[in-house]
């Protein structure tokens, strides 16, 4: 009876830990699986296509006689979306054309806001963009490196996706790129999400008021489900109003132009290249910075944060650009046989503590307590049903533990290539996981994520070293690790992906 008042009560929250019905559940699955298998292959279909690199010298004006902003080819040159190294390239392009002023105070680069730009010379929506972001950090028009270093937190998602679009409009009116992702191509992904959505809610609301012990797979099945659409949802939007550009067959060529120039830039631009340079040299290192040439003029003018999921890198012998994955699950980075121990005391206990409250829901366990209140009986069942089915997450965890740990006891991955990203877990967690693992950070333990490519992908997943195995960031290393805990073995320097001194 009490059950029954207590779901008299909150019906409607209740709604939702019914048994979805089957043919609901159903569609939702082939919503999920077909609206997923849309979202790759238009993701691969519009793909912008390796370009052959042109010739080493500097690409001829457009049209109308001027080059394309270094934004543009930060763009044309980074898979067709505008990298954040744009941000510093089109700083210096602004102190060419005398908007703003480099200078410096006790070895210290300070930018001047207030220059004295040419009679006739207007900004662009991103260069005045670029120039609002200085010339907020300045006092009195004088800014310094250290002050844009520290308010990097000031350039939130809408400040870069307002960048990035701004860019992206100038590419289009240049005639260079047109939209990766029209509504043609998105309409499919979104339908299946909507429908599928649609199936998940009504198929929980209409649902059988059965045990939660009866019917827990079903509903893991749903609460899975709901998830995938639900993400599938949120990167349909996500392409909708980004700024994901492809080629024209004009910007092919201008791309594989200013890839032949970059090769140029390599060769004659010293590694102790500063932004006190003269104008034309100002705007050789705008364009080779976003080309992932000259990085040191990134530390000097940190206009914005560094990228930690895209990089350039020349292992294998050809530039191109790697995105950067930072795995994040319990036992990442730790030694196999730590693992694998945690991972069978958590499987066996949680599974004792599963069957505990089994019993306790049964009526089987604790009825000296029941007895006592016997009012909450059926509520403490039912949240006895619902821990038990909470147990199966460490279960499932301490399963996955045990098998990693013994398959990366002895296997190893040995991999010779350029450490393109080297970051601390707190500088690339979800903000979510930075304040749990942050007070871990500060104390002495350190680990770093590494992620070494060799040439042969496009994507990279960084491994986890200790301060006895990592590597530095631009560094030629052979590191050796495991292939599913990403636990670093060792690692040892054999070089450098950089140029030395000129």
């Amino acid at each position: 009876m009490m059950d029954n008042m207590f779901v008299a009560e909150h019906g409607a929250a209740l709604a939702f830990l019914h048994r979805p019905t089957t043919n609901t559940l159903a569609i939702a699955i082939a919503c999920a699986v077909v609206g997923w298998l849309l979202h790759r292959y238009t993701e691969w279909s519009t793909r912008p296509r390796p370009e052959p690199t042109g010739p080493a010298r500097r690409p001829s004006p457009l049209d109308n006689d001027q080059l394309e902003p270094p934004a543009v080819v930060a763009l044309l040159t980074n898979g067709y979306e505008t990298p954040r190294t744009a941000v510093a390239a089109t700083a210096l392009d602004l102190a060419t054309r005398g908007w703003i002023r480099f200078t410096t105070v006790e070895g210290e680069l300070v930018v001047v806001t207030r220059g004295n730009a040419a009679s006739g010379d207007s900004l662009r929506p991103f260069e005045q963009q670029v120039l609002n972001h200085l010339a907020a950090r300045a006092f009195n028009d004088v800014t310094s490196a250290g002050t844009l270093a520290s308010s990097h937190h000031r350039l939130d998602r809408r400040w870069w996706l307002r960048f990035r679009r701004s860019v992206a409009t100038h590419a289009h009116q240049l005639g260079l790129s047109k939209r990766r992702y029209t509504a043609i191509e998105l309409a499919p992904s979104a339908v299946a999400a909507t429908v599928g959505l649609l199936a998940c809610w009504f198929g929980a609301r209409g649902g059988d008021e059965i045990a939660i012990s009866d019917s827990w797979k079903p509903r893991v099945i749903w609460v899975a489900v709901l998830f995938a659409l639900a993400t599938l949802a949120w990167r349909t939007v996500d392409r909708a109003i980004g700024s994901a550009q492809r080629p024209t067959d004009l910007g092919a060529a201008r791309t594989a132009a200013w890839l032949g120039y970059r090769q140029r830039l390599r060769d004659r631009i010293p590694s102790h290249a500063t932004v006190l340079a003269p104008p034309t040299q100002q705007i050789a290192l705008a364009h080779a910075c976003v080309m992932g040439v000259a990085e040191q003029v990134l530390y000097e003018l940190p206009a914005a944060p560094e990228d930690h999921r895209i990089a350039w890198s020349e292992a294998g012998g050809t530039p191109h650009i790697v995105r950067v994955h930072y795995p994040v699950r319990p036992g990442y980075g730790q030694h196999p046989w730590k693992v694998g121990t945690a991972g069978i005391v958590v499987f066996f206990l949680a599974r004792w503590v599963r069957g505990f409250l089994t019993r306790v829901s049964d009526g089987e366990a604790l009825r000296s307590l029941f007895e006592r209140v016997p009012g909450q009986v059926d509520l403490l069942q039912k949240i006895a049903e619902i821990l038990a089915v909470i147990c199966w997450l460490p279960i499932i965890w301490g399963a996955w533990a045990i098998i990693a740990g013994a398959i990366d006891s002895i296997a190893t991955r040995d991999r010779l290539g350029a450490v393109v990203r080297a970051r601390r877990p707190v500088e690339v967690l979800p903000p979510v996981l930075v304040t749990v693992v942050k007070p871990f950070a500060e104390r002495d333990r350190f680990s770093t994520y590494l992620a070494v490519d060799d040439g042969k992908r496009t994507w990279v997943t960084a491994w986890l070293a200790n301060e006895r195995s990592a590597a530095p960031q631009g560094a030629q290393a052979r590191v050796r690790a495991t292939p599913l805990l990403g636990y670093v073995r060792s690692s040892e320097p054999v070089g450098t992906a950089t140029r030395s001194s000129d």
